[in-house]
């Protein structure tokens, strides 16, 4: 007798992803408050290696909720909402909080040793690869079709080296610390995931 093969996809959930939600409010009211400052956030808060090797390392953080344009927040939120939102579900509100602060520092430490020293780098972009990173390590742990996720890493990986003004240093640092976080946090056999909202089709 034969048998289709199956493949598990996931279905949103909007139902534990209170970070996510919170996270994805912030990015939208910095960048509200951004409008009304003009350059005021930029220049206080942004990644500036002077200003970090000086001794201001939140600015590893902060940039991190900054971004140059509306187009660059809403690829960075509507990513967030929704790799996020399905992430969170997976693994849980804390170790995805994890996820994201190790993200968005591996990205910003990067850009920081990497980038040339005197340029500002805002955006929430390191996180967000290393989000995808995570979701990589999770559907692989929990057999699950990656293949949309892997796409969308290969094209803004490519992306970044093609178009000027993209700091692809970031988005590397961020995808490598959200792969290896995931990977530790999750390599143990007692580890639950919650895969209930993971269907068959």
């Amino acid at each position: 007798m034969l048998f289709r093969s199956q493949q598990r996809r996931f279905i949103p959930t909007r139902q534990k992803d209170k970070i996510t939600k919170f996270l994805t409010i912030s990015l939208v009211v910095v960048y509200a408050l951004q409008s009304l400052l003009g350059d005021f956030l930029i220049a206080n808060f942004a990644l500036f290696a002077p200003s970090v090797s000086q001794g201001k390392w939140w600015l590893l953080i902060t940039a991190g909720f900054l971004h140059g344009s509306i187009l660059h927040l809403f690829f960075n939120a509507y990513i967030l909402w929704v790799v996020g939102g399905q992430l969170e579900s997976i693994v849980g509100s804390i170790r995805f909080g994890i996820i994201y602060l190790v993200s968005l520092l591996g990205g910003s430490i990067a850009s920081y040793l990497f980038s040339p020293f005197g340029t500002y780098s805002v955006g929430a972009s390191g996180a967000i690869f290393g989000l995808m990173g995570a979701m990589l390590v999770v559907g692989r742990k929990i057999r699950i079709d990656i293949s949309q996720i892997t796409t969308l890493v290969i094209l803004n990986v490519v992306l970044g080296f093609v178009i000027s003004g993209i700091d692809w240093r970031a988005h590397l640092g961020g995808l490598f610390a959200g792969a290896l976080i995931t990977w530790i946090l999750l390599d143990r056999k007692s580890t639950r995931l919650n895969s209930s909202h993971v269907k068959r089709s």
